[in-house]
């Protein structure tokens, strides 16, 4: 199981806060393509000039739901849902029940697309509903972080790849937040372990506020 190293050095001259989010994953379905949101995964509060800090990825992973306050935008953060531990290699798919009580059933293997898991939806809800499924990952809490969401539809199977690509932008956020990528991507640091022999990326944002990434 692969696992890797981001870390994330503050050499700006300021205090400043980070994010921390993936590439969103490519998600199939029966019915139409959902629009794929990106959510903070890892965030660092404050870092003060020369201050560091680090997370972890590995390939551990689950599949997501929940709902939302209002529509998935920029900002929103998920009020309540739950999580299933999956596996891509074992092609897991989980179905989700809107209940009462709502919540995921039992996780099966080998029903998913190839490097992928699946979220089966049921005809027990409508949109007005606001469920929301996605993509979480472990964070800082018990409680893994949603890194990618998306608004669930009734009655279709959701085939979710995770990307193993990352970004660090400067900003401050809530872990689970949904973020607006067309505002950091162009300024963020891209890390892509694809086919790298590394496993640890240290990222630097230098006084000039460029960021650079180096691998060891």
């Amino acid at each position: 199981m692969a696992t890797y190293n981001i870390k994330v050095l503050n050499e700006s001259g300021f205090s400043k806060s980070y994010v921390v989010f993936m590439e969103k994953p490519k998600v199939s379905s029966t019915g139409g393509q959902p629009q794929i949101f990106s959510n903070a995964w890892a965030t660092f509060t404050a870092l003060l000039p020369n201050g560091y800090d680090s997370v972890t990825y590995t390939e551990t992973t689950y599949a997501c739901w929940g709902t939302s306050p209002e529509p998935l935008s920029p900002g929103v953060v998920l009020s309540s849902g739950g999580n299933a531990l999956v596996d891509t290699s074992k092609r897991s798919s989980v179905p989700f029940i809107a209940g009462p009580p709502t919540g995921f059933g039992t996780v099966t293997g080998g029903t998913a697309m190839s490097g992928s898991f699946a979220i089966v939806a049921d005809t027990d809800f409508t949109a007005e509903n606001s469920y929301v499924f996605g993509m979480a990952k472990p964070g800082p809490t018990k409680i893994p972080t949603p890194v990618a969401t998306f608004l669930a539809e009734p009655n279709d199977t959701f085939n979710i790849t995770p990307v193993v690509k990352f970004y660090v932008a400067d900003g401050s956020y809530t872990a689970g937040q949904v973020i607006d990528v067309s505002k950091v991507s162009t300024t963020a640091a891209s890390i892509d372990f694809t086919g790298s022999p590394f496993f640890t990326a240290t990222v630097v944002q230098g006084a000039n506020g460029n960021f650079s990434v180096a691998y060891t």
